[in-house]
């Protein structure tokens, strides 16, 4: 029998071996207080624990078709970085909403919809996200920290007389770059 072929045994070789396949359920983000806030780089720490759902970024290149000679081949030349959502779980106090409402309100001035900072050193909304993965050991495996990231968007919440469930806040953000943490 080929040795490329797919098998049980070797699966379960590799499952033995340590690599057992990675649980979405053990995360977490870690949103740092943008300069505007005050105390710039203090970690917004009860979002922490209240982000009920998150994503690891994603990336993908814009290309040219170059050809010289011959059949044309695709380059790329753009790394392009998709937004991400996160969710929380919203407590009685709201200030999880309070605090994005504050933060996209010291974007674009809500009275005069006027941006207040261009991209540059003046820009005070800029902030970074750690999404942090880990093992069922509880040691990190992958570590990403979004860079110049800032909410474009807050969801609508959905409000009901017939649901008794938890109330829960989805915000967009975009960053510049995502950076891999090296982790031992």
């Amino acid at each position: 029998m080929p040795d490329n072929l797919f098998s049980p045994n070797k699966f379960l070789s590799q499952i033995n071996l340590g690599r057992q396949p990675a649980k979405n359920s053990l995360y977490r983000v870690e949103i740092f207080k943008p300069i505007i806030f005050g105390l710039g780089g203090t970690s917004l720490e009860p979002l922490t624990y209240l982000c009920e759902s998150a994503e690891m970024p994603g990336k993908s290149f814009t290309t040219e078709n170059v050809q010289i000679y011959g059949p044309g081949y695709n380059v790329p030349y753009l790394a392009i970085y998709q937004n991400i959502n996160l969710t929380f779980l919203c407590t009685n106090s709201q200030q999880e909403r309070k605090i994005f409402d504050l933060w996209m309100n010291s974007i674009i001035n809500p009275n005069t919809n006027n941006i207040r900072f261009q991209k540059g050193k003046d820009s005070n909304y800029l902030s970074q996200i750690q999404v942090i993965q880990y093992d069922t050991m509880e040691k990190e495996i992958y570590k990403v920290i979004l860079v110049d990231a800032f909410p474009t968007s807050i969801a609508p919440q959905q409000l009901s007389w017939s649901d008794d469930g938890f109330q829960r806040l989805t915000v967009n953000f975009l960053y510049q770059k995502y950076q891999l943490a090296i982790l031992n």
